[in-house]
């Protein structure tokens, strides 16, 4: 009799833990995983296998929505769900969708809102291979709406950008062969996935900032990760090489932002790694996020130490143009005000000179460019030049007066707000 009571209790605890439940105490509401507030609505969400940290393949036998309690659902209850495999982390368009192909259809028919959930259960098990994301679909087919107080009843949580792409609409039930174009949302619904059994340890969490190979980053910055299901704490460690704590060592954090007591080094290379800890039990095989810091401030961040154009055609690549100081503020001596950027300058010889300041591919820094004469303490207005936008090349010929120094200042085009610069090339041609 105690054998088969306790085959019975063991088997009872396996049943019930054969549940992942990912931010389910949510209290926002979204589109996902349907439109309760339009007749018909497509949405498809991504759960990385990283978030889903099942302990095993397996099959999955229903899932779980949860329903913010004041919300009706008489009329968004008509449903077709599907489930498949992907190697997606994100959505890159509004077209970016799932093909239908790749998607398993797990459930249809009408569902109920029950103590808060909506509990769907599969005709068929879902065989998840715990090696891909995880892709939840679903559409609602009902031509009604319920009138929500939140206009939408389901709750989501936020999470990777892009992760959900939706479709909402009164005019046809959405054909998931042939989608319409969508809208993309950092959100995914709170939800329960049943049959699959969580991993012993919480799951490693997202790192949103800084993201992984990110260059340029601040001495102090505020790092940030997702929020994991089930954690209590967080331990952020970094170091200068890979594996390394020598900077910050497994520091505990309770909330999912952390920023280093000391600054970190200029231009170097560090190793981030967060865990997330719940009952005690830290997540294990969480990746390392590399990042490296901003340069140092450039030598010719003021005009005291303009660098020195003396043999042409002259062409410098400012790489450090991002650690600029606005030193005493935007510059008001033309017309059209700009930021205190880098420095440069050349002594006239009666010549003219063009003065070409490029970005490289895909840069969406937008410079402007000035030309000054005088004395650092007193300057005087030659030349600007604003004429492109983000990317796009600014150019200026002036003519020079023999042993006069001029002055060129390329900043960030902001006239009275203090804007970063970033890289650059500056070429000087005497005509």
């Amino acid at each position: 009799m105690k054998r088969i009571l306790l085959l019975s209790l063991l088997l009872i605890s396996l049943v019930f833990n054969a549940q992942i439940n990912i931010n389910i105490g949510s209290t926002t509401v979204g589109t996902a995983p349907v439109s309760s507030f339009f007749s018909y609505s497509y949405v498809q969400q991504i759960y990385p296998k990283q978030e889903v940290n099942a302990n095993a393949a397996g099959n999955i036998t229903g899932l779980i929505f949860y329903v913010d309690p004041s919300a009706t659902l008489f009329d968004s209850s008509n449903w077709t769900v599907y489930l498949g495999h992907t190697t997606k982390t994100a959505f890159t368009s509004g077209t970016d969708w799932v093909p239908a192909s790749q998607l398993t259809q797990v459930f249809a028919g009408t569902v109920i809102k029950n103590n808060n959930k909506v509990e769907v259960i599969f005709t068929t098990p879902f065989a998840y291979n715990n090696t891909d994301n995880l892709v939840v679909a679903a559409k609602e087919n009902a031509p009604s709406i319920d009138i929500n107080n939140f206009d939408e009843a389901f709750k989501v949580y936020s999470h990777l950008p892009s992760s959900t792409l939706y479709y909402k609409g009164d005019v046809m039930v959405v054909d998931p062969a042939s989608p319409p174009g969508g809208i993309r949302a950092d959100y995914k619904s709170a939800i329960t996935i049943s049959g699959l059994t969580p991993r012993t340890t919480a799951a490693c969490p997202f790192v949103a900032y800084p993201t992984n190979n990110a260059q340029f980053v601040a001495l102090s910055p505020n790092i940030k990760w997702f929020p994991v299901s089930g954690a209590d704490s967080y331990k952020v460690s970094i170091g200068t090489s890979s594996g390394s704590t020598n900077v910050i060592n497994q520091q505990v954090v309770t909330g999912t932002s952390f920023i280093p007591s000391t600054a970190l080094n200029a231009d170097t290379n560090y190793y981030l790694k967060i865990t997330a800890v719940s009952g005690g039990v830290e997540s294990s095989g969480c990746a390392e996020v590399i990042f490296k810091t901003v340069p140092p401030v450039p030598v010719n961040d003021a005009c005291s130490g303009a660098l020195l154009a003396s043999v042409f055609p002259y062409s410098y690549t400012q790489n450090d143009a991002v650690s600029t100081t606005n030193n005493a503020g935007n510059i008001a001596v033309c017309p059209d005000a700009m930021n205190d950027g880098t420095w440069f300058k050349l002594v006239g010889d009666g010549s003219q000179y063009t003065i070409k300041v490029t970005m490289p591919a895909g840069s969406t820094f937008d410079p402007q460019v000035d030309v000054y004469s005088g004395a650092c303490t007193n300057l005087a207005c030659v030349d600007s030049a604003d004429n492109g936008g983000g990317g796009a090349a600014e150019t200026i010929t002036i003519s020079t007066i023999s042993g006069t120094t001029y002055y060129v200042n390329v900043g960030s085009y902001e006239e009275t707000t203090d804007a970063p610069e970033d890289v650059f090339t500056i070429a000087i041609t005497k005509l």
